[in-house]
C-alpha cells in the first residue's frame, strides 16, 4: 500500500469511527421534550409551518426573543423539522437531526486538531517521528482520538439530547467551520501564497455570520482566533513587527487597546446590568460563582461521574462574598493562575496551554456578566476541546518515547469509558419517567429537578406526591416564587381554591420579591388555564398582578403584567376593564403586539366591527416595527373580520350595532 494510500485509509477509518461513535446517544433518540423545549417549540405556533415558502419560514425565524439577533437559523431548523416530520408527538426526527450535526460537528473537529497538530510539529519537530510521512499519519491518528473523545463525551448530552440545544450545536458547526477556513489560510500565507486568500475570508465572514444566526456564542470566533495566534503564531506577522515598532507608536497602541477594552466592557455591563433584575443574584455575585462553576465544568469533563451530570445544577450555592463560600477566592485565584502560566509557558508547552486558553474563552460569553442561569453542561460544547487538548499536550509530556502509539492507546481506553458513561446517561434519558426519576435521585436538591417530577406525577394522575415535590421545590429555592405559583396552580386544578392565608402570604411576597423567569412561566401557565382547569385562581391572579403592578419595589414588565391583569379580568367576563387594560399594556410598550391581539378579538366577539378594523389597522401598522412578527395571528383575525361581517350582512342586510351586553369568555390568545 502506498503512503498516500495509507494515509487516506487511515483517515477513512477514523470517519467511519467517529460516525458510528455516535451510536452511544441513540437510546435517548426517542427522549421526552423538557424545559425550553416547550416554549420555543411545542407552545411556539410559527414553529409549526405548513409549506416552506418565503413568508412560512421568516415567520418561524422570528418568532421567539431568543437572545439579541432571535436566532433564526435555528429556528427555521426546528420548522423544517415539524414539517418533514408532520406533528410534534414524536422527538426523534429532532434529536437524530440534532444527533447528524453533533456527528459533523465530530468530523469537524476532527480537522481542526489536524490542522492545530500540523502547526505544532512545524513549531516543535521533536515531538513528532521525524520522518516526514510517519508524521503525518501521527498528526492524523492524534487528531481521531481527541475528537473521539470530544465526540463522545457524557458532558455533550444536553447538546444532543436537549432537542432546543441545537442552537448551541448549530453555532459550533459554523464557528468549527470558519476556523477551519482560518487555520487553512494562516497555514497557506506561511508559504508566501496570497492568491485568492480573499475567498477564505469571505467565507469566514459567511459562517460566522451563520453562527451568531444559530446563536451568540458565535460572537466568540475572534477570541478564539487570537486564542490560536497567541499560542501558534507569535512569531509570526503581524505579531513579529511589533519588536520593530517605536515606544511611542507601543505606547499608543497598547493604550488604544486599554480606551478600546475599557469601553467594550462598559457597554457589556450597561447592555447585561436589566437583565439581573429577573435574578436573585447580582452582576458581581454572578461572576464570583461562575469562579466556582468553571472548576466544577473542568472536574466534569476530566472525572465524568454519572451522578455529578445533570440538566440542571441549579442548586449550586450563590457566591455572596470572596468567602462566602471559602472556594469563591480560591477559584478566583487559580483562573488566573492558570491563565498566567498559560500565557508564559506558551511557547514550551504550546498545546497545554492553547487547551486551558481555549476552554476560558469559551466560557468568555455565557460565564462572566450576562444575566444568564448560573450553570448548564452544554456551555461546554466547544470549551470541551480546550481540555482534551490540554489533556494530550500534558500525555506526550509524560509518554517520552515515540508517543504516539501509546497515546492512542490511552486515548482509546479513554474513549471506552467515557462511551460508557455517555450510553447509560443516554438510556435514562430514553423516557420522561425515567429522566426525571434519574435526576431526582442524583440530584435532590435542585429545585427545578423537583418541580419536573410534580409534572410527571401530575400527568399520572399522582396529585399528593406532585404536590409534595412542589412544596419541596418551593422549599428549596424560597425567593423563587415562580415554584410556588406552580404548586398553587395544580391545588386550582384539583377543584380547590387557596385557603385566605395562601392568598395573602402570595401577594405579601409578591410586593417584594423578585420575578424570576420562572415565576413568568408560572405567570404564563395561570394565564393560560384560567378558563378551563383552573378558574379558582381567576380572582386571586387579578390580586397578584394588582400587587405587582401598584406595590411591588422591584422593577417589572409593566407591559406584560397588564396584559396578565386583561387575561385575568376577561376570564371573569368583565370585558369593559380588560379592554382598558389591555389598552395600557400596548401603551407601555407599542412592541408588544399581544394585547393589540387580543382587543382585537374582543370587539370581533363583541360584533363592533368598525371598532375591530381600526384595531387591526394599528395592529398592521405596529407588525412593522417589532423584531417579532405575528403574520399569521393577525391574518386569521382579518379572516375572522371579514366572516363576522359577511355573517351580519347576509343576516339582515342592515347596519350593525355594538352589543350593549359584553361577552363572557374573551379568550386570552398567544400566550
Amino acid at each position: 500500500m502506498s503512503d498516500s494510500l495509507r494515509k487516506t485509509a487511515i483517515i477513512i477509518g477514523i470517519s467511519l469511527l467517529l460516525t458510528m461513535s455516535g451510536a452511544v446517544f441513540l437510546p435517548g433518540i426517542s427522549g421526552p421534550w423538557i424545559f425550553d423545549d416547550y416554549t420555543n417549540i411545542i407552545q411556539n405556533t410559527y414553529a409549526k409551518v405548513r409549506s416552506l415558502d418565503a413568508v412560512e419560514l421568516k415567520g418561524a425565524a422570528y418568532s421567539l426573543q431568543a437572545g439579541p439577533l432571535n436566532r433564526p437559523v435555528a429556528m427555521i431548523t426546528f420548522a423544517m423539522n415539524y414539517y418533514f416530520a408532520g406533528s410534534l408527538v414524536d422527538t426523534t426526527p429532532f434529536k437524530i437531526t440534532n444527533l447528524l450535526i453533533h456527528i459533523l460537528n465530530g468530523l469537524l473537529v476532527f480537522w481542526l486538531s489536524q490542522l492545530i497538530l500540523q502547526r505544532y510539529a512545524q513549531l516543535h519537530p521533536k515531538g513528532f517521528n521525524s520522518n516526514p510521512l510517519e508524521k503525518s499519519h501521527n498528526i492524523i491518528l492524534l487528531a481521531g482520538v481527541v475528537s473521539l473523545l470530544w465526540l463522545v463525551h457524557p458532558i455533550q448530552i444536553t447538546s444532543v439530547l436537549y432537542v432546543v440545544q441545537r442552537m448551541t450545536s448549530l453555532s459550533a458547526l459554523f464557528t468549527l467551520v470558519a476556523l477551519i477556513l482560518y487555520l487553512r489560510g494562516r497555514l497557506i500565507l506561511l508559504t508566501g501564497y496570497k492568491r485568492k486568500i480573499w475567498l477564505l475570508i469571505a467565507g469566514i465572514i459567511v459562517f460566522w455570520s451563520l453562527g451568531m444566526l444559530s446563536k451568540e456564542n458565535a460572537a466568540l470566533l475572534p477570541i478564539y482566533i487570537l486564542t490560536l495566534e497567541l499560542v501558534l503564531f507569535s512569531n509570526e506577522k503581524p505579531w513579529s513587527m511589533w519588536h520593530y515598532l517605536e515606544k511611542r507608536k507601543k505606547y499608543y497602541l497598547l493604550a488604544g487597546l486599554v480606551i478600546a477594552g475599557f469601553v467594550f466592557i462598559s457597554l457589556a455591563i450597561y447592555y447585561s446590568l436589566p437583565g439581573y433584575s429577573k435574578r436573585n443574584f447580582s452582576m458581581i455575585e454572578r461572576v464570583m460563582t461562575e469562579s466556582r462553576v468553571l472548576f466544577f465544568y473542568i472536574s466534569l469533563i476530566l472525572v465524568p461521574r454519572i451522578n455529578q451530570f445533570s440538566h440542571q445544577h441549579d442548586y449550586i450555592e450563590i457566591s455572596r462574598s470572596l468567602i462566602d463560600p471559602w472556594t469563591t477566592l480560591s477559584s478566583l485565584i487559580g483562573i488566573l493562575l492558570l491563565l498566567a502560566l498559560a500565557i508564559a509557558y506558551r511557547k514550551k508547552t504550546a498545546l497545554i496551554s492553547l487547551g486551558i486558553l481555549w476552554f476560558f474563552a469559551g466560557h468568555l460569553l455565557e460565564s462572566t456578566i450576562l444575566p444568564l442561569e448560573i450553570a448548564h453542561e452544554h456551555r461546554n460544547y466547544l470549551a470541551t476541546f480546550g481540555i482534551l487538548l490540554a489533556m494530550l499536550g500534558i500525555a506526550k509530556l509524560v509518554i517520552q518515547l515515540n508517543p504516539t502509539a501509546r497515546l492512542v492507546g490511552v486515548f482509546f481506553g479513554i474513549a471506552l469509558i467515557l462511551s460508557s458513561v455517555t450510553f447509560l446517561r443516554a438510556s435514562q434519558w430514553a423516557d420522561y419517567n425515567s429522566f426525571y426519576r434519574y435526576e431526582a435521585y442524583h440530584h435532590p436538591n435542585s429545585p427545578r429537578i423537583q418541580a419536573g417530577l410534580g409534572v410527571l406525577y401530575e400527568a399520572q394522575g399522582k396529585y399528593e406526591e406532585a404536590t409534595t415535590v412542589l412544596r419541596r421545590a418551593w422549599e428549596l429555592a424560597p425567593d423563587d416564587i415562580g415554584f410556588m405559583l406552580s404548586m398553587y396552580q395544580l391545588i386550582s386544578k384539583q377543584g380547590k381554591e387557596l385557603s385566605e392565608a395562601e392568598n395573602d402570604e402570595m401577594s405579601n411576597r409578591l410586593a417584594s420579591t423578585t420575578l424570576t423567569p420562572t415565576a413568568y412561566l408560572a405567570f404564563e401557565n395561570i394565564a393560560y388555564c384560567l378558563q378551563s382547569t383552573c378558574r379558582s385562581l381567576q380572582k386571586p391572579m387579578e390580586r397578584w398582578i394588582n400587587v405587582i403592578l401598584n406595590e411591588s419595589t422591584r422593577p417589572v414588565d409593566r407591559s406584560y403584567y397588564y396584559y396578565l391583569l386583561g387575561v385575568a379580568l376577561s376570564s371573569q367576563g368583565r370585558i369593559h376593564e380588560a379592554i382598558d387594560v389591555f389598552r395600557l399594556s400596548y401603551e407601555s410598550d407599542p412592541l408588544y403586539l399581544h394585547p393589540l391581539l387580543n382587543l382585537a378579538k374582543i370587539f370581533i366577539e363583541l360584533k363592533q366591527l368598525d371598532v375591530a378594523e381600526r384595531v387591526l389597522a394599528e395592529l398592521h401598522k405596529a407588525n412593522k416595527k417589532t423584531s417579532h412578527p405575528r403574520d399569521r395571528e393577525i391574518n386569521e383575525l382579518d379572516a375572522e373580520l371579514q366572516r363576522a361581517k359577511k355573517d351580519i350582512s347576509e343576516a339582515s342586510g342592515a347596519n350593525r350595532h355594538p352589543a350593549t351586553i359584553p361577552l363572557r369568555g374573551a379568550i386570552n390568545q398567544n400566550l
